[in-house]
């Protein structure tokens, strides 16, 4: 049995107002399709928010609900599409009753605070910040069709831009997703330009937040920016979405020589992690951990999900360096 906590207005009006703000003279269309593919749930970095959980009263009773926090991608309609029969799926190899909770890039800071979930689920960029400040356990790393459990970032400019290597970047009008929160969609590029001697905030002639990558690659396209920052998958989803008829118009600045399943420009990083909460109980954890390492390659709950399996936690060192060098939030945790 499950239930959801529907996303509420939130005290918190900075995020939405980030969003408005941040929209870039060059395009006027900031609007997102809804992700209809593994590929754009993955790619999606905004977050919606959330409605207050209550408080669990017991965590000890053998039926008392389980909370299980995820972090929106677009919406709370959408999150319980995809991950209500992954819940339903735990309570019944538990016996617990699961209750779906939508989290924003704030409230899954604050809800694990005051130890209102069991389990939370984030992209490895805060689920990393959340371990460095509350100390959960990662109990698995999702695996996702075709591109496994790991992804990366692009930097992108055009054919014609006459870029030709991250040197030539310096002087140049740049884009991103969020300086904060978006990882392949920002930060993953900032550090791996800084690793090669460039700073975005000094060397570029202008350097601006754009919540939608759709947008960016526009942008490039249509010479509004020089360059800009997109998670891998972005390109071949928007020639399938009929947003760029392909790709030939973009070129990928200094691609790694590898087989990963996309062609990028940064490090491979970790995908989404699932995390237990301190004040879980143990003998629940391990069941979770065990239901979720153990579920048929073939259950429905994982097609729904968009993940084709659950696998032991990946090294999240990578990200925790990321997280140090640049200062990011809980980079100063003990």
């Amino acid at each position: 049995m499950i239930s959801i906590s529907g996303l509420g207005n939130s005290k918190n009006s900075k995020f939405c107002l980030a969003i408005i703000l941040s929209g870039i003279t060059m395009l006027t269309a900031c609007s997102h399709a809804e992700p209809d593919s593994t590929t754009e749930v993955a790619i999606a970095e905004e977050s919606v928010d959330s409605s207050n959980l209550e408080e669990s009263t017991s965590n000890e009773s053998s039926d008392s609900t389980v909370y299980f926090g995820v972090l929106a991608i677009r919406s709370a309609t959408l999150v319980h599409e995809r991950y209500a029969p992954l819940l339903e799926y735990l309570s019944e190899a538990t016996g617990r009753p699961f209750e779906l909770v939508t989290l924003n890039q704030d409230s899954q800071f604050t809800q694990v605070a005051e130890e209102k979930l069991d389990f939370i689920t984030s992209n490895p960029l805060s689920a990393v910040q959340i371990q460095r400040l509350h100390n959960t356990n990662f109990l698995t790393t999702l695996e996702r069709p075709n591109t496994g459990s790991q992804f990366s970032g692009l930097i992108i400019t055009g054919n014609d831009s006459g870029i030709q290597t991250l040197s030539d970047l310096k002087g140049k009008r740049v884009a991103c997703v969020d300086f904060e929160t978006a990882a392949a969609g920002c930060l993953f590029q900032i550090y791996h330009l800084l690793q090669n001697d460039i700073d975005p905030f000094q060397d570029f002639a202008e350097f601006a937040e754009n919540p939608s990558q759709d947008n960016i690659v526009l942008a490039v396209l249509n010479q509004t920016i020089d360059a800009g920052f997109i998670r891998t998958g972005q390109l071949e989803l928007m020639v399938k979405k009929n947003l760029i008829e392909n790709i030939e118009g973009i070129k990928i600045l200094e691609p790694k020589n590898d087989d990963f399943f996309f062609p990028h420009t940064t490090d491979l990083y970790p995908e989404w992690p699932i995390a237990s909460l301190p004040n879980t109980e143990p003998a629940l954890s391990e069941a979770v951990e065990a239901a979720l390492l153990n579920i048929s390659d073939d259950h429905p709950a994982l097609e729904t999900a968009q993940v084709s399996s659950f696998l032991p936690p990946e090294n999240y060192d990578p990200i925790h360096n990321m997280i140090e060098a640049l200062k990011l939030k809980s980079w100063d945790a003990q």
